[in-house]
């Protein structure tokens, strides 16, 4: 089986490829941009055809889709972080709408149809009121900050191309999940290395946070890949599923759960304003019985697995003085 993942070194995607790596009859291609740090996927080298290339650019796209004609796509490729978003609205538009034009007309043009899996995400709903939890597929989507409205536009682009073209794309949006290689762009990471640092002496004993009152589905990435897997095994052509556990916790817990955690007993926290959004998303809280109903996807990891796993991924990052 030819399987394409893009944004093969990020996060997600070196644990996807992880996942994947497992079945030795898997033929692996993995979509990075030129020059990409490649710490995530440095045990993989043997077992994944890395290719440049760039969403943005429909020539790479058009050369890859035609040199390769897959026949799964894990597409993962994206601008993912809300606070940049802000600064740089046009690149991540460019690159979550017109990087998925530029890659589905590559399909159209290479005359294949593949099974396409588009990751998508919850911040896609806005700040859902308490009132209207748990979110479904159906809750309204209200975008208030520019990544999500880009994510909106990709997911617009998904079921215009199913409906015209009839391509096999499957949706999700997938609500928090966390582990190892997340950047410390993210709460737990920067949460997780600021401990580190500080068990170091490399930090003074105060964690620097942002807003601390959200409260978020978390689901371990190792669980999520295999969601994902799923999701492109049993999912329905044109269907849109939701995935997250039912751990369920503000930011706040999961902060002092972190602390706690730590050799260092002396450890505070500070909000500090740099690190507080133009506009936040209380609720994200979701209700993933139609996902849960095709495919019976269980997690496994629990809270505390991903704590300790996010925690000792930083630890020796900092021990080791690679960030």
């Amino acid at each position: 089986m030819k399987i394409l993942i893009t944004g093969a070194n990020g996060f997600v995607g070196s644990h996807l490829l992880d996942y994947l790596s497992i079945d030795k009859k898997n033929d692996l291609y993995g979509l990075v941009k030129v020059n990409a740090r490649m710490r995530n996927v440095k045990h993989l080298i043997d077992k994944v055809k890395f290719i440049e290339g760039d969403l943005t650019d429909p020539v790479s796209i058009e050369n890859l889709i035609k040199s390769i004609k897959p026949e799964k796509i894990y597409h993962l490729g994206a601008m993912s972080w809300v606070s940049p978003s802000w600064k740089m609205p046009s690149t991540y538009f460019n690159v979550n709408a017109i990087g998925t034009i530029n890659l589905f007309e590559s399909i159209r043009s290479a005359k294949i149809n593949p099974k396409i899996l588009v990751t998508c995400t919850p911040e896609e709903f806005g700040d859902v009121k308490k009132e209207d939890l748990p979110i479904t597929e159906e809750t309204t989507l209200s975008p208030v900050n520019h990544y999500a409205a880009s994510k909106v536009a990709q997911e617009a682009i998904c079921q215009s191309y199913f409906a015209s073209y009839k391509m096999k794309i499957v949706r999700c949006r997938a609500f928090n999940h966390e582990g190892p290689r997340r950047d410390v762009n993210g709460a737990i990471a920067s949460f997780a290395y600021q401990i580190a640092r500080i068990e170091n002496n490399l930090q003074k004993n105060v964690i620097e946070v942002g807003n601390l009152s959200a409260k978020r589905n978390f689901t371990h990435v190792v669980d999520m890949v295999k969601a994902y897997y799923l999701a492109m095994e049993k999912g329905n052509d044109g269907e849109l599923y939701l995935i997250s556990s039912n751990m369920i916790y503000t930011i706040k817990e999961v902060l002092e759960k972190l602390i706690k955690l730590s050799v260092n007993k002396k450890i505070t926290y500070k909000i500090h304003s740099s690190r507080v959004r133009p506009t936040e998303l209380n609720y994200l809280v979701a209700d993933c019985n139609k996902f849960v109903a095709l495919t019976n996807w269980k997690y496994e990891k629990s809270m505390d697995d991903i704590l300790k796993d996010v925690l000792e991924y930083w630890r020796t990052f900092v021990k080791e003085k690679l960030y």
